[in-house]
C-alpha cells in the first residue's frame, strides 16, 4: 500500500486539513475517475522463459510497459494455435483458443516497434510456407490449364459432331472433362497474417486459408471499420462468428461462395485512446456483443521518463523466440483438425473454483456485475488462455498432454489482468469529457507544483489541453466541484495534499520515474 493511501486509512475519510494558520479548512476532494486503483501490471511469469524473456527484453529496449509486448504474446500464439487446438474442460464442452485482444496506448508511445519485433517470427513462418507451397501452385495450375484446354477441345468437338451417336457421346466426354477440369483447385499462397481486410475480403482469406486468420496490427483501422466509417453496416459475422467458431458464409464472395465450417480469427489491435471510445462507445457493436469479445490491456506510459539509450534484446532470446513460433505456426499450419486437449483432475479443481468466483462477481455488488456482458465470458476466456500458455510451455507437444494445475492458475491470473483492464477501458469509455479533460490538468498542476494560479497562468500553462477561454472555465468549474481547488481573492489555490491524494485515488500521479500522469499502472 502506497504512503498516500496509508495515511488516508489512518484518518477519518471526511477529515479535513488547514492550507496555513487561520485558513479555511480543506475537506477531502472527489476522485476524478470511477477507477480508484490502478490496473495491475502483466504478470509476465505465466510465460515460459524463452517467451518472457522476449516480452521482457522487447519492453526493456522499447522503454514500453510490458503489458504492450505482453498481449501481443499472446496474441501471437492465439495466430498459431487457433483452430488448430481446442481445450475441453469437461465433456460436452470445447472451447477454441483464438482470442480478441486491443492494446489502448497514445501516440508516439511506441506500438509499431513492439508489434514489428512480436510478429517478425509470424510473417517468417508464412514466407516457409509460402515457399513450400509455390512448387504446388505452379503443378496445379498447370495440370488446371491443361484440363481446361481438353475441356474446351472436347466442346468443340462435340459442337461439330453431326452424327446423333457420336454426338451424344461427345457431349459425354465434354462434360467430363469440363468437370475434371473444374475439379482441379489451384490454391493461393498460404497467409498467417494480415494487417488489415474488409470483412468480405476477411472471409475469403479465412476460407482459403483452412478457416484462420489472424489480423494483429499496430493501429486501429479496423475498429474504424467495424464501427461503420466506411460502410453503414458493416458484416460484423466474420469477427462474431470466428471468435465463436461457428459456421459462416458469404455467397457473394465469389460465384461459388465462400464457406467456412469451423472458423478461427484472431485479432489483436494495437490502438489510441480516442479509437477506444468510439469503438467501445458504438452501441450497434455493444449490442451485438463485440467489445465483450475483447481483452483490453492499457499499458502505463513511460513518457518523460524513458532511458535515451537501451540495451537491445539479446540475440540468443530473438533467436529463441524466432525459432519457437515460427515452429509453432508451421506446424500448426499442416493440420487440417483441431486436436484437443483435456485439463488434469487438479486443473479442473483450479477451474470450477475460479468460474464459481466469476459466478459470484457477477452478482449485484460483484466487481463483474457492472460489465457482466464482458464478465460472462470470462470463464471461456480463462480457459482459451489456459490453451494458449499450453502451447508456449510445451511447445513440442502440448497437444500430447493434458493442461496442469499451473498453466490453469497462470490463466486465471492472467485473466484478472485482463478483467482490471477492461474495468478501466470501460470508465475511459464511459468518462465524462470534461471531467477526463480537469484529471489531465490536475496531473499538470500537481506535476509543476503549483500551489496557486490565476486563470490566465492555467490558460499559459496548459494551451494544449485548454485552446478556449470555455475550456478553462468548464475545467475550473469541476475541479471545484469535486475540491481540489478553490477561488481566492488574487485567483485559485490548490489542495495542499493534492499530489498525494491523487496519486492515491489513481487520478493522476508526482513526478518519478515509475510514474504516468494518465490513470494507468507503474510498469
Amino acid at each position: 500500500m502506497s504512503t498516500a493511501r496509508l495515511h488516508l486509512v489512518t484518518n477519518h475519510p471526511d477529515a479535513t486539513e488547514p492550507e496555513a494558520a487561520g485558513a479555511p479548512l480543506w475537506d477531502v476532494p472527489v476522485p476524478l475517475t470511477s477507477a480508484n486503483t490502478a490496473p495491475p501490471p502483466f504478470p509476465v511469469d505465466v510465460f515460459p522463459r524463452w517467451l518472457g524473456d522476449m516480452v521482457t527484453g522487447v519492453a526493456r529496449f522499447t522503454a514500453t510497459d510490458p503489458a504492450m509486448a505482453g498481449t501481443l504474446a499472446v496474441a501471437v500464439l492465439s495466430a498459431c494455435a487457433g483452430g488448430r487446438l481446442e481445450v475441453e474442460p469437461v465433456a460436452g464442452w470445447r472451447e477454441p483458443v483464438n482470442i480478441f485482444a486491443a492494446v489502448i496506448a497514445g501516440p508516439g508511445e511506441r506500438k509499431s516497434p513492439v508489434h514489428r519485433a512480436m510478429t517478425a517470427p509470424l510473417f517468417a513462418a508464412q514466407s516457409t510456407l509460402a515457399d513450400a507451397m509455390r512448387p504446388r501452385i505452379a503443378e496445379a495450375a498447370a495440370l488446371r490449364d491443361i484440363a481446361d484446354r481438353q475441356a474446351e477441345q472436347a466442346k468443340a468437338a462435340a459442337a461439330k459432331a453431326t452424327d446423333p451417336h457420336k454426338r451424344d457421346d461427345a457431349a459425354a466426354e465434354a462434360v467430363a472433362a469440363a468437370i475434371a477440369a473444374e475439379a482441379i483447385t489451384v490454391p493461393g499462397l498460404p497467409r498467417l497474417i494480415v494487417d488489415d481486410a474488409t470483412p468480405e475480403a476477411l472471409i475469403g482469406l479465412m476460407a482459403a486459408n483452412g478457416g484462420r486468420m489472424a489480423i494483429i496490427s499496430d493501429e486501429g483501422g479496423i475498429f474504424d471499420t467495424l464501427a461503420g466509417r466506411y460502410s453503414g453496416a458493416p458484416n460484423l459475422d466474420p469477427y462474431l462468428k470466428g471468435h465463436a467458431g461457428q459456421p459462416m458464409s458469404n455467397e457473394r464472395q465469389t460465384r461459388e461462395g465462400a464457406s467456412i465450417d469451423k472458423p478461427a480469427l484472431t485479432v489483436c489491435v494495437m490502438a489510441q485512446p480516442v479509437v477506444l471510445r468510439q469503438f467501445g462507445g458504438n452501441a450497434g457493436l455493444a449490442g451485438r456483443g463485440l467489445p465483450a469479445r475483447f481483452l483490453f490491456a492499457l499499458p502505463a506510459s513511460m513518457a518523460g521518463y524513458r532511458p535515451v539509450d537501451t540495451p537491445p534484446v539479446p540475440e540468443q532470446v530473438t533467436a529463441g523466440y524466432r525459432h519457437r513460433v515460427h515452429d509453432l505456426a508451421a506446424t500448426f499450419a499442416e493440420w487440417t483438425d483441431p486436436a484437443v486437449v483435456v485439463l488434469t483432475d487438479d486443473a479442473r479443481q483450479v477451474r470450477r473454483a475460479a468460474a464459481e468466483q466469476v459466478e459470484a462477481e457477477l452478482r449485484p455488488g460483484g466487481s463483474l456485475h457492472d460489465m457482466r456482458e464482458w464478465g460472462n465470458k470470462l470463464s471461456g476466456a480463462t480457459l482459451r488462455l489456459a490453451g494458449l500458455l499450453h502451447v508456449a510451455h510445451h511447445p513440442a507437444d502440448a497437444w500430447r498432454q493434458p493442461i496442469d494445475a499451473d498453466r490453469m492458475a497462470d490463466a486465471v491470473c492472467l485473466a484478472e489482468f485482463f478483467a482490471a483492464h477492461y474495468r478501466t477501458a470501460v470508465a475511459a469509455i464511459t468518462a465524462d469529457t470534461a471531467t477526463e479533460t480537469a484529471r489531465r490538468v490536475l496531473a499538470i498542476v500537481t506535476a509543476k507544483g503549483m500551489t496557486t494560479f490565476t486563470r490566465r497562468e492555467l490558460h499559459r500553462r496548459c494551451h494544449r489541453q485548454l485552446p478556449r477561454a470555455a475550456d478553462v472555465t468548464a475545467v475550473l468549474d469541476v475541479l471545484t466541484a469535486h475540491g481540489w481547488i478553490r477561488g481566492t481573492d488574487s485567483g485559485y489555490e490548490v489542495h495542499p495534499r493534492a499530489a498525494q491524494l491523487a496519486a492515491g485515488s489513481g487520478d493522476t500521479v508526482t513526478t518519478g520515474p515509475d510514474s504516468s500522469v494518465s490513470a494507468a499502472h507503474t510498469p
